[in-house]
């Protein structure tokens, strides 16, 4: 049995032998949970990518598309919002954008 970690970051599979980061959160309530960072995660832009303003604009409009989407999904505004598969591929892209505009 194969186990599959899943990158806390981008929400995408580290590979087997690929570098990554452990991360453990500690729970008030029980154990805690051990999370897993890629090295550099495949979509995260390098430092010389880096402009500020295009950056708080990707952040800005992945905002919007995500708020848009969830004011008229009738999936989302349900009591299972992690159905919509769109849904779920726009909170991604909003939290890339924002990770890459810090």
């Amino acid at each position: 049995m194969t186990t599959v970690m899943i990158c806390s970051r981008c929400d995408r599979a580290i590979a087997p032998g690929e570098p990554y980061e452990d991360q453990l959160r500690h729970s008030a309530s029980g154990p805690g949970i051990t999370l897993h960072r890629h090295g550099t995660c495949p979509d995260e832009v390098s430092g010389a990518d880096r402009d500020p303003a295009a950056l708080e604009a990707a952040r800005y409009a992945a905002w919007c598309r995500l708020l848009t989407h969830l004011g008229a999904c009738p999936e989302c505004l349900s009591d299972g919002p992690w159905g919509c598969g769109t849904g779920r591929d726009l909170r991604r892209a909003w939290r890339v954008a924002e990770r890459d505009a810090r």
